[in-house]
């Protein structure tokens, strides 16, 4: 493997209980590699010792770390702007190398630098898969959700590979992650799409968008994965505690602001057919009014009849059950 620099930038805040953890993780995955890694931990508007305990951990890392201690102003205080100045940062440092990001409480796998290195042979940008942790039991009202929104996102999956096929994208069938806590990608892509949109939340999935309407590469890859945190109580305005909350409250609460509505599915697909280059709407905001889990309930049927019979080519009497 060639040996070439590596960054990865991981934004902290106020996370003094799991930041030894996640980079033990990082020093780990790098001691499989032959190349130099660098970790820029940029701690910001932190309240508590996540300092303290990089520094505590330090002298036993063999990855080399480029501590950062800022306050943002509050109206610039949220997950984008510190990731963002984390991978520039990161960016700088290894000009014609590679720059991955991960989270402060997400931890990778031991292959997670390797299988990033190894996708990027291949590609400009690499989503790598993340799974929770399970720390935090899951109520049955949540379970609920996740399962029917878990049968709408498979069947919008099924559509987008399509679209992605007929426009000569993805040969293997992708698992569409795009999260901040398992992504890589060549520095010189990070510089071609302008760096990381300036966004507030989603800018993960803002970033990936942003390459691909760059006409960048994209690779999805499962055995680049990193373990993250199922906690109620996130740092991140928009984060996953702030839906696990919600969606452990609420009556009928908002879906994944990617879920689309079936006519708008449709759409995609028959511009693809007509032989358009689609490119697959932008994840980090909604596209039109956001839909409710009720409302996926609702459609799912339509929507995985459609799939069957006018994607996938299927005969079918009717639609199939949404249960």
């Amino acid at each position: 493997m060639h040996a070439q620099r590596i960054a990865v930038a991981l934004p902290i805040k106020d996370e003094q209980d799991r930041i030894q953890t996640a980079l033990a993780a990082l020093d780990l995955a790098a001691r499989r590699i032959g190349n130099p890694v660098l970790v820029v931990a940029l701690v910001n508007n932190s309240s508590d010792r996540s300092c303290a305990r990089i520094l505590e951990i330090a002298p036993r890392l063999g990855i080399t770390l480029h501590l950062h201690q800022i306050t943002l102003p509050l109206p610039l205080a949220n997950a984008g702007n510190a990731r963002r100045l984390a991978m520039e940062i990161a960016a700088g440092l290894v000009p014609d190398g590679v720059l991955m990001t991960t989270d402060a409480d997400a931890v990778v796998s031991p292959d997670w630098l390797r299988a990033g290195l190894m996708s990027l042979a291949g590609a400009d940008v690499v989503c790598g898969a993340i799974r929770p942790d399970g720390a935090t039991a899951i109520s049955a009202a949540s379970r609920r959700v996740e399962r029917i929104e878990a049968k709408y996102a498979a069947a919008l999956h099924e559509v987008r590979f399509a679209v992605d096929q007929l426009c000569g994208r993805q040969r293997c069938r992708p698992h569409y992650m795009e999260s901040g806590a398992s992504l890589a990608l060549h520095v010189r892509a990070y510089d071609a799409i302008g760096g990381l949109p300036a966004v507030a939340c989603s800018e993960d999935r803002a970033l990936v968008h942003s390459a691909e309407s760059h006409g960048l590469r994209l690779r999805y890859c499962n055995r680049m994965s990193a373990t993250v945190s199922t906690r109620l109580l996130g740092r991140a305005q928009g984060g996953m505690a702030e839906c696990l909350r919600a969606r452990r409250h609420a009556a009928d609460p908002l879906a994944d602001q990617a879920m689309l509505p079936p006519d708008h599915i449709v759409a995609l697909w028959e511009r693809a057919q007509s032989g358009q280059n689609v490119l697959w709407p932008d994840r980090s905001a909604a596209t039109g009014r956001r839909l409710r889990i009720s409302e996926l309930e609702a459609a799912l049927p339509e929507l995985r009849y459609f799939v069957a019979r006018t994607v996938r080519g299927d005969v079918l009497p009717g639609a199939n059950d949404a249960r």
